[in-house]
């Protein structure tokens, strides 16, 4: 990843999945049902997180760090999207007083939230690569046709002919003399 924003948005991703898994992903009542406790999918989902986090950390100098995020990004959506919409089928199955007594908790939506935005950072990590190209490409075929300066030394004054001028590299000093003429 050219880009450290972007690398330092798809390692923010990669850990607030983990954050995520590790928090709650069912409050029903006063209790908190975490996505680590009962079944596997929230270590499933830490291990997805850190996994990915990894590899992009792993990747981040080469082109196969917007895949590893996108990948990595999507399987972690997939799995809590799964679990999401499962919970909120019993919920809304379980009739009013189920309704009133169990919510979604903040982990499986910061999981969900965090895999989108790791997959989102992977897509834009290809927009930044193919930017930071074409700059540099555009740079290289322009650069033989900017103008450059002479360099410092003492030249024909550009206000009497007759006269040298110290150029200083960037401008004409005050510093004048006389050519000496050689004789043969």
């Amino acid at each position: 990843m050219a880009n450290r924003g972007i690398l330092a948005w798809a390692l923010a991703s990669a850990g607030l999945m983990i954050v995520g898994a590790f928090g709650p992903w069912a409050k029903v009542l006063a209790e908190s049902v975490n996505g680590t406790d009962g079944s596997n999918d929230g270590w499933i989902i830490a291990g997805i997180g850190l996994l990915g986090g990894l590899l992009v950390y792993a990747k981040r100098e080469s082109r196969g760090v917007g895949f590893a995020a996108i990948v990595t990004g999507l399987l972690g959506a997939a799995g809590t999207l799964y679990d999401r919409h499962n919970l909120t089928s019993e919920i809304s199955h379980a009739g009013p007083l189920g309704q009133a007594m169990v919510q979604v908790g903040w982990g499986l939506n910061l999981a969900l939230a965090a895999s989108v935005s790791l997959a989102i950072a992977g897509l834009a990590s290809f927009s930044q690569t193919g930017t930071t190209a074409a700059t540099t490409a555009a740079s290289q075929a322009l650069s033989p046709m900017v103008p450059q300066a002479p360099p410092a030394g003492w030249y024909r004054d550009p206000q009497d002919p007759s006269a040298l001028r110290y150029w200083s590299g960037t401008e004409w000093t005050s510093q004048t003399a006389t050519p000496s003429v050689a004789h043969s």
